[in-house]
Formats: structure tokens, C-alpha cells, sequence
């Protein structure tokens, strides 16, 4: 029977998950970077920044996993504590802990460069392995608004100022909602019965872009590097 031209480079996007050099963590990753990116595209909601922020950021946690994983693996470098390749750990400043149980991307990506660094020189030549200097800024700015991968999950998990971050619909003054000439103004009006004016809400705040926008950034970066990994370091496995 043909292949159709498959190589295996790509045998991962065509295979089962527990076959992969990871244990699937990264075509999951990829999975969840297709949700965001559909959702983004085609989104009828009001108002979706959590979800969508939630699977961009669910996407980068999991691409770290996967690489950090990869590496393990792949140059045969041991786990401290208790951990192995069947359950891999990361050491979070003297502690190690379950990989599967740490959702702080701040953690997992400081293990993560430190064992790229000690892995630099058996990297192939083939490929460029530069980190930017402004990955750890925006992992850190993501990472400090969502700790505990709880941030974009629940209406309430923080003080009542960062959730009030949570959602596009915010309470605004309507006489300067149309200060900026640029940007045309989504609003709801709430009238008495005397047609007064109760209040008025901007429909399209921008409440968290700095956030969403460093997450965009980091879910290609990681794209980039996780197909890099496969293409170098697993075979496409």
C-alpha cells in the first residue's frame, strides 16, 4: 500500500500518541494550538478571552512539557528524586516535582533552558538554536496573571481587580468612549424609564492584550521549537 508521499518526519501527526518519543504530550499541545487558532478565527462570542487565552496558554505548557521531555530522553539524562521517563519530573529551585502537576510556565521554562543549555553542544549543527531574549519576558509576563493554569479557567480565582480583567465588557464613560477617533466604540447603554442615562459598558475593552499578545507570540515560538525537536531530535516520532 502507498504512503502518499508521508515521510517520516511527520510519522508523530499519524501515529497513536502513547507511540510517540513523548508519550503524546506534544501532538496534544498542537491539538489545543488548532482549537485556539479556530477559535480566534471563527469565534461568534461576545466575549472569549478567557477560552481563548486558556487553550494558547494550555498550548505552551504542554509544548515545554514536550521538549523538556524530548531532552530527557534523548541524551539519556537522568531525573533527580524519585522521577524516571515513566513519570518525569522538573526541579523547580531545590525541589523536584511531577512534571504532570506543575502548570507554572515561569517553572517549567527556567528547567527547561537550563537543560538546553547543558544539552547545547550535542544539538545538531543543522539547526539554529537561539532562544530570544524576550521568550523568558513573556513567559513571565503569562505566567505572573496565570500562576496556577486557574486565571483563565474560572470566572473568580484571584483578587477582584484581576478579575475584573477577565472579560472585554467594561463599565466605561460614555462621553469618553469615543475619544479616540481610530477605534470605533462597541457600547451598551442602560436607560431609566425617563431615558437617562444608568450606565454604559465598552463591549471591547482591551482588558488583557499585552497578555494575549505575549501568548500568541509563545504558542509559535513553541510551534517552532517542538518541530524542531521532532524533525532533529526524534525522527518524527
Amino acid at each position: 500500500m502507498a504512503t502518499l508521499g508521508v515521510t517520516e518526519h511527520v510519522n508523530f501527526l499519524i501515529t497513536p500518541p502513547s507511540s510517540h518519543f513523548d508519550g503524546g504530550i506534544g501532538i496534544t499541545a498542537c491539538n489545543f494550538k488548532n482549537a485556539a487558532e479556530t477559535l480566534k478565527e471563527h469565534s461568534s462570542s461576545l466575549d472569549d478571552v478567557l477560552p481563548l487565552c486558556y487553550l494558547y496558554r494550555h498550548t505552551v505548557e504542554l509544548f515545554l512539557k514536550s521538549v523538556t521531555f524530548i531532552l530527557h530522553k534523548k541524551y539519556a539524562i537522568e531525573f533527580g528524586g524519585e522521577f524516571s521517563l515513566d513519570r518525569p519530573g522538573i526541579k523547580v529551585r531545590d525541589r523536584w516535582v511531577a512534571m504532570e502537576n506543575t502548570h507554572n510556565l515561569s517553572d517549567l521554562y527556567v528547567y527547561f533552558e537550563a537543560l538546553f543549555d547543558q544539552c547545547r553542544e550535542l544539538l545538531p549543527s543543522t539547526t539554529r538554536w537561539d532562544l530570544p531574549g524576550d521568550i523568558k519576558q513573556k513567559i513571565n509576563l503569562v505566567s505572573g496573571t496565570d500562576p496556577k493554569s486557574t486565571f483563565f479557567r474560572y470566572p473568580k480565582s484571584g483578587s477582584e481587580q484581576q478579575d475584573k480583567k477577565k472579560t472585554k465588557i467594561q463599565k466605561t464613560d460614555l462621553d469618553k468612549a469615543f475619544a479616540n477617533p481610530d477605534k470605533p466604540a462597541r457600547l451598551v447603554v442602560m436607560l431609566d424609564n425617563n431615558d437617562n442615562l444608568i450606565e454604559s459598558y465598552d463591549l471591547d475593552a482591551d482588558t488583557l492584550g499585552k497578555v494575549q499578545s505575549a501568548l500568541y507570540d509563545l504558542c509559535d515560538f513553541f510551534y517552532g521549537i517542538h518541530a524542531a525537536f521532532r524533525y532533529e531530535l526524534t525522527n518524527g516520532s
